[in-house]
């Protein structure tokens, strides 16, 4: 960027523009963008003339049905999506900071980490940060990765697939945790010894999403035992939904084995005797390579490979997915 454009954007980009660009970009109408932030049409239009001056490029072309972004549209978008993020984010953790806490993270957080990890994060930020409030969210890996890079979330816990070695992201390792195959308690399969890939074929299945690391693991195994992988019933990520299903089913689902066993205490479902290796990437820490490390993101780090490592000591090398 010329030092003359830079100078302009310092001087002249307000949140208002932002907040144009991303409206812009989420409808691709001027009218639509328009409404959404209780504008007239024509000021919209003469808004976006002034965001390319100031950018030195045109952001969209304008078609009879629309707006077209233009290739560098999606750098200044996704930067925009930050930048709005990140203010919304100032106001809240400075009332925070008011009320005498010392600042806050936001993370996302798979269910694989919740049984054993999250407990033994949540007793060492207590000792080390007691006064940096924690913001949990769950659900899929995919949204919590948009929400990372928009700056909408911190950091992530989660398994290290593909999806997180994207460049936008930064990933570490901190443990393992295996998957075990799981049944409702009365299931024809529960009692049995041993039971074998056949019988694992010819049963209903709930997998996770064609895209979990998972899914590359279980039509492995049954290649590898010279048997058709089975057709899932359903297709599920969400571990409430799944024990609902098994308690209405005869189907069979993988968890990871904590949330197995936690739940196979309570009577609520019982783990099979069936091979139970299948590989699958490290639990790990995922954060935005180009963010920066707030005192509270710093200390909630520290507490996550402090706890990864406890959990990782009585088990093998943690690899990265391929």
């Amino acid at each position: 960027m010329s030092p003359v454009i830079e100078r302009h954007l310092l001087a002249r980009l307000r949140a208002r523009h932002l907040e144009l660009l991303v409206a812009l970009a989420d409808t691709l109408s001027i009218h639509r963008a328009a409404a959404r932030l209780h504008m007239t049409q024509p000021a919209a239009s003469k808004s976006l003339r002034e965001l390319e001056t100031l950018f030195g490029t045109r952001l969209f072309d304008r078609h009879p049905r629309g707006l077209q972004p233009t290739a560098a549209t999606q750098i200044v978008i996704d930067r925009a999506r930050i930048m709005l993020t990140e203010m919304r984010k100032l106001g809240s953790d400075l009332a925070l900071l008011a009320n005498g806490a010392q600042g806050k993270v936001r993370v996302g957080i798979m269910p694989v980490a919740i049984p054993d990890f999250l407990p033994r994060v949540l007793a060492l930020m207590s000792e080390d940060a007691p006064h940096v409030v924690m913001e949990f969210h769950e659900g899929a890996i995919d949204w919590m990765l948009g929400g990372l890079a928009q700056g909408k979330l911190d950091c992530i816990v989660c398994r290290l697939g593909d999806a997180t070695a994207a460049a936008p992201f930064c990933r570490e390792p901190l443990f393992e945790e295996g998957v075990c195959i799981v049944a409702r308690r009365k299931h024809p399969l529960a009692r049995r010894k041993a039971v074998t890939p056949a019988m694992l074929a010819s049963a209903g299945w709930i997998f996770p999403g064609g895209d979990a690391p998972l899914r590359t693991a279980i039509r492995q195994f049954f290649a590898d035992n010279l048997v058709p992988a089975p057709i899932p019933k359903v297709e599920c990520v969400s571990v409430l939904a799944n024990l609902q299903i098994l308690q209405d089913t005869d189907w069979l689902a993988f968890l990871p084995r904590p949330i197995a066993l936690q739940y196979q205490a309570l009577g609520v479902l019982t783990i099979l005797n069936a091979p139970d290796k299948w590989p699958m990437p490290a639990v790990g820490l995922v954060t935005r390579a180009e963010t920066h490390q707030t005192p509270a993101l710093e200390a909630f780090g520290r507490a996550a490979r402090r706890a990864g490592s406890k959990l990782a000591n009585t088990q093998s090398p943690i690899p990265l997915a391929e």
